[in-house]
């Protein structure tokens, strides 16, 4: 009665290594897809563009299947082979996931690289060529005008700039920082009525001198960007952005602001506002390195805030998805930044952003 049996037993454990192997094989591929869907250029696709805006949550969800089938492993001995191939890869997706995370910085605040007050540098002004840029959606209304003049005068910013902000908002708050002893100038990026969109904000410093909106620059689709443009070269190139989301219905017009935007990059560009996509999905766009929109770089990444939270408040910021952003041109860098507390969001569901850059250069020709 031996005989039979011991005859079965390697065919029997042939057909566990072979199910082991195909198992495993679509868990490196569900797990590539959702950890770096880079590798298949598919970061733009409805699906993998979701899932990889949340990195901080997706290592929560991947630390806990490797709790549940390492338990698993442990109760059905019969499937253990096939369990432990899957195991090992939801452990190296998610260390994987967690490097990507680390490398592009969790510090909440930072102030690196400011300039060295024992060299006797003064504190940054517009004259020295410094800048404090604010992006911030202030969810139409979401954030009082008070609340917004709150946020510049705190942070000294120069140059706002505010996705889904009124016109009325605008003003209002160029008056409260006129009551407070400071002049700033405002402008709107109108959007699209056929799709109910709420207007796009520049605020700028009085010191700063005229800017003029460029309607030839266009914008994104569906929701308003624009660029403003001065007549002293010496000044950047503001570009205020509010990318479409990657909704099912919008895919398209989110690819093509992410395309927008991009194109407008230059050395003098500073841009700022509500980008709706993270730097896994800017692969796409030109962009030499990763940290980069078209020769953009973007700030948090530049200083190790880059998987900071910006969206939604409701979740921690290192569960959030960093869609809310700073980036400057070649002849600017980034010398601090730092994603606001939720207490300076008010009722908005983003969270202000606030940078600091320096001119590291000359204006480029063109």
């Amino acid at each position: 009665m031996s005989a039979p049996a011991s005859s079965t037993q390697p065919g029997s454990q042939r057909s566990r290594w072979i199910i082991a192997v195909a198992v495993g094989g679509v868990a490196a591929l569900l797990v590539a897809l959702a950890v770096e869907p880079r590798l298949f250029e598919l970061q733009q696709v409805l699906g993998p563009a979701q899932m990889i805006s949340f990195r901080g949550a997706l290592a929560l969800v991947l630390g806990a299947l490797i709790l549940l089938i390492g338990g698993h492993c442990l109760v059905f001995a019969r499937f253990r082979v096939p369990l432990l191939v899957v195991l090992t890869v939801l452990v190296a997706g998610n260390m994987w996931n967690l490097s990507v995370v680390l490398e592009r910085g969790i510090t909440v605040a930072t102030a690196t690289d400011a300039p060295d007050s024992e060299a006797g540098v003064a504190e940054p002004d517009r004259t020295d060529a410094h800048l404090t840029v604010l992006g911030w959606n202030t969810q139409g209304g979401g954030a009082s005008a008070a609340q917004v003049a709150g946020v510049i005068l705190d942070h000294s910013v120069d140059a706002a700039m505010l996705p889904e902000t009124t016109p009325e908002t605008a003003s209002e708050v160029a008056r409260l920082l006129a009551d407070a002893g400071h002049d700033y100038s405002w402008d709107v990026a109108e959007g699209d009525m056929d799709h109910g969109s709420t207007p796009t904000a520049l605020i700028l410093g009085a010191e700063l001198g005229e800017y003029h909106h460029d309607p030839e620059a266009g914008s994104t689709p569906r929701l308003p960007s624009g660029v403003w443009r001065s007549e002293d070269a010496s000044l950047p190139v503001f570009v205020a952005v509010h990318a479409a989301p990657p909704l099912l219905e919008m895919m398209g017009d989110w690819r093509g602001g992410l395309g927008w935007a991009a194109q407008q990059c230059g050395p003098h560009v500073v841009m700022a506002g509500d980008f709706n996509s993270t730097l896994d999905h800017w692969a796409d766009d030109g962009a030499e390195r990763r940290g980069q929109l078209g020769a953009c770089e973007d700030s948090a990444a530049a200083v190790g805030s880059g998987s900071v939270g910006t969206w939604p408040t409701g979740v921690p910021k290192l569960l959030g998805a960093p869609i809310d952003h700073v980036l400057t041109g070649a002849n600017w860098e980034t010398t601090s930044f730092a994603v606001l507390p939720d207490e300076q969001a008010a009722r908005s569901d983003h969270r202000p952003v606030v940078a600091d850059i320096a001119r590291v250069q000359a204006p480029a020709e063109g």
